[in-house]
């Protein structure tokens, strides 16, 4: 008796117990819920952010693309890739929110932290590029000013070359100096203030070399793609536990749903009579006692008669 009476008490409080939860979860659930919407909101800002931030960079490699051919743009353009990534990742963890998906956030979780961690090798890229530029930049600068020097000569009308466009728009003159033009006369896009347009004939002229003017706008380009790239995804990590922690209660409610619990006990109806009677709360209703293999032989009690003869 007092064995039935612990057993029954234990499974109350079991029950109580299981019950404060179930009422508990939603709860939770629903506090979740809010925070993971913030926290897309808040990716869909550093979405913007990549977006602007790559265009602004890319827009301003432009003018020295054609001079710098080499893959001092790749940083700022996978930056910018990212954005409409990030827009997908909002509308993915949106949906999964309202459906109660787990595989959908699931998804989302693992594909958010995939992103964070291209930022961050995009950030170590950059600033690996800005140590080793000043050499690269040089020779495409050399080679492209060399070629330049040969059409002027000849020339000395192209107006719409890209060392006149980038010398006039970056205020710089020759690779090193005006001193790279002693056997030519300056072109006008190297004149501060030139007089008629297109000609060479100027009062005042530019003093920096492009190579030093061009050198130190990449490597600030370069920098402010590292520190980007770390700041936006440093931002997006913040919300990563609630979304994680959002399917881990998904999960604990499709446990404790009273579909699912009455799935339960009817798989438990179906139990094997052996297993059943393992149970101390079932008790055997016969005794059974093993005998030759593959038999078994019922005890039964003897009549008290037949027990005295």
């Amino acid at each position: 008796m007092q064995t039935a009476r612990y057993s029954t008490e234990s499974t109350r409080k079991f029950e109580d117990s299981r019950r404060t939860t179930t009422m508990a979860l939603p709860k939770k659930i629903k506090c979740f819920k809010y925070l993971v919407y913030s926290y897309v909101f808040l990716l869909a800002l550093t979405g913007a952010a990549q977006i602007f931030l790559g265009t602004s960079l890319l827009w301003g490699h432009s003018v020295y693309y054609g001079i710098v051919q080499n893959k001092l743009w790749a940083p700022a353009a996978i930056l910018l890739c990212l954005g409409p990534v990030t827009f997908i990742l909002c509308w993915m963890g949106c949906q999964a929110t309202n459906q109660r998906k787990r595989c959908l956030l699931g998804m989302f979780s693992a594909l958010l932290v995939a992103c964070i961690c291209v930022q961050f090798i995009i950030c170590g890229w950059s600033l690996a590029m800005r140590e080793n530029l000043p050499t690269s930049v040089e020779i495409f600068i050399d080679d492209s000013f060399v070629e330049f020097l040969d059409k002027f000569s000849r020339t000395k009308v192209d107006n719409l070359h890209l060392w006149n466009r980038m010398q006039s728009q970056l205020q710089c003159c020759g690779v090193d100096g005006p001193l790279d033009y002693r056997r030519l006369s300056l072109p006008w896009s190297c004149c501060s203030r030139p007089e008629h347009a297109y000609e060479s004939a100027c009062d005042t002229h530019y003093k920096r070399g492009c190579l030093a003017v061009v050198s130190e706008q990449i490597k600030n380009r370069l920098l402010i793609t590292a520190f980007g790239a770390a700041i936006i995804a440093i931002f997006q990590s913040l919300g990563i536990f609630c979304a994680v922690h959002l399917t881990i209660l998904f999960g604990k409610n499709d446990n404790t749903h009273p579909i699912n619990m009455n799935r339960k006990k009817k798989q438990q109806q179906f139990l094997p009579l052996t297993i059943q009677d393992k149970r101390h709360d079932l008790p055997s209703p016969i005794n059974l006692s093993p005998s030759a293999p593959g038999q078994r032989v019922l005890k039964t009690n003897l009549p008290s008669a037949m027990q005295h003869k």
